[in-house]
């Protein structure tokens, strides 16, 4: 029995490791401080649902935006340097970059559990931190990025921009191809929050996580300038309009909000 118990013991170790070297690449360069490191590995070795917040970018028009460049490895250098800003920002701000898409991104950010005063605390600090992002990243590509794309461009389309759709709830890492990659409901509802978008630079929540958000837009958010407002928008599932959240930040500030982002 000793002898069974200290080879299980061996290989949940050898499993854990196998686990960090699959996340490092994609974590915030804290986690292991930031996070109850053996709970998070053990819960994707076991399969467990993990509390997230998920950001799904798309790069609209992108396809006709690299049919018209002019040279296509400057739109990849651009693209490239894009991707690496979007990959460094958000593990500085706590989250984990999930992968590129070609077109977008996906992104998410672990709450773990915790007393309830404790969770709701860390819940809306998160929500907060992933709502900033998501308005960095918006301006960064609007402000920067778009004027290198259309310096390299025969005829840029008014459709060309950023969007973001954000979802939260119980999502699952699990190992694809030898790679660590979340899928669940969250993810389900980001990407169809993205599709939603009616136009670049829009950022829009899905309704667990909007009413989240607008319930603290007087208090809590009041610092990051974000109106939440609730609005019906045709969804592929919900061709007669779904409920939806979207996220208007002022244009007043302190200081360039992507600063951090551009280095």
């Amino acid at each position: 029995m000793a002898t069974e118990q200290a080879s299980a013991s061996e290989q949940r170790d050898r499993d854990r490791a196998a686990v960090v070297r699959m996340l490092e690449p994609h974590a915030p360069p804290d986690w292991q401080h930031r996070f109850r490191e053996t709970e998070l590995l053990d819960a994707v070795i076991d399969g467990d649902a993990i509390q997230m917040f998920v950001m799904a970018a798309d790069i609209r028009e992108s396809t006709a935006l690299m049919k018209e460049s002019i040279r296509f490895e400057r739109f990849a250098a651009v693209m490239d340097r894009f991707v690496s800003s979007v990959r460094s920002g958000i593990r500085r701000s706590g989250g984990w970059f999930d992968k590129f898409t070609g077109d977008g991104f996906l992104a998410y950010w672990i709450v773990q559990p915790a007393a309830p005063d404790a969770y709701e605390e860390r819940f809306v600090q998160t929500a907060g931190d992933v709502a900033h992002t998501a308005h960095e990243l918006v301006d960064l590509f609007h402000r920067r990025v778009l004027e290198d794309f259309r310096a390299n461009t025969r005829n840029l389309s008014a459709g060309v921009g950023l969007s973001m759709g954000l979802d939260a709830g119980p999502g699952y890492l699990v190992k694809i191809a030898d790679e660590l990659t979340i899928v669940g409901p969250p993810v389900v509802g980001a990407v169809r929050m993205v599709t939603a978008a009616s136009q670049p630079q829009e950022i829009v929540a899905n309704v667990f996580l909007g009413e989240r958000l607008r319930d603290q837009q007087d208090g809590a958010y009041e610092a990051l300038g974000v109106t939440v407002t609730r609005e019906l928008r045709p969804t592929k599932e919900y061709p007669k309009g779904q409920e939806v959240y979207a996220l208007t930040f002022s244009s007043d500030g302190d200081g360039s909000p992507t600063d951090e982002l551009d280095g």
